[in-house]
């Protein structure tokens, strides 16, 4: 367990750095946004570890990148897009979309469909995570806000 504890904050780091990179995100963003993307994508995996069920795990990895993206944004005044962004594209259940597609191609129409609707599934559950725990940090007014 503690292996692949390991192995999914190394990996997610990685991930996560890796694409800051290729989107050209910023120097101090990419730090972070892989960082952050890396607890998510601990969280994901742990939770899917101890419950079996991906779709919440989906849920709280996204949810936990997007609120931990809104807090570096604002302690780095910085976009929250670089950080959420870099943060849940580890999350994207890419290999999933590959095999609906590449069953379908092969003509297995069931076997295409259900994988499709699996991964559907799991990037609502990012989508819904990530949409939530942005929104936790608009409902809150800012600080220097004036009173009318």
């Amino acid at each position: 367990m503690l292996e692949g504890l390991l192995r999914a904050l190394v990996s997610g780091f990685l991930g996560s750095a890796g694409f800051g990179a290729l989107l050209h995100a910023p120097r101090k963003g990419i730090l972070w946004g892989a960082v952050i993307g890396s607890v998510g994508y601990t969280a994901y995996w742990l939770i899917f570890q101890l419950s079996g069920s991906e779709l919440p795990a989906m849920f709280v990895g996204a949810l936990l990148a997007a609120a931990l993206g809104q807090i570096a944004a604002r302690q780095f005044h910085m976009i929250s897009t670089v950080f959420v962004t870099i943060a849940i594209l580890p999350l994207v259940p890419g290999i999933g979309l590959y095999r609906a597609m590449s069953a379908m191609g092969q003509g297995d129409m069931m076997m295409g469909a259900t994988t499709a609707v699996h991964a559907m599934s799991l990037i609502l559950m990012i989508v819904m995570g990530t949409g939530i725990g942005s929104a936790l940090f608009s409902l809150r007014k800012p600080a220097d806000a004036k009173e009318e």
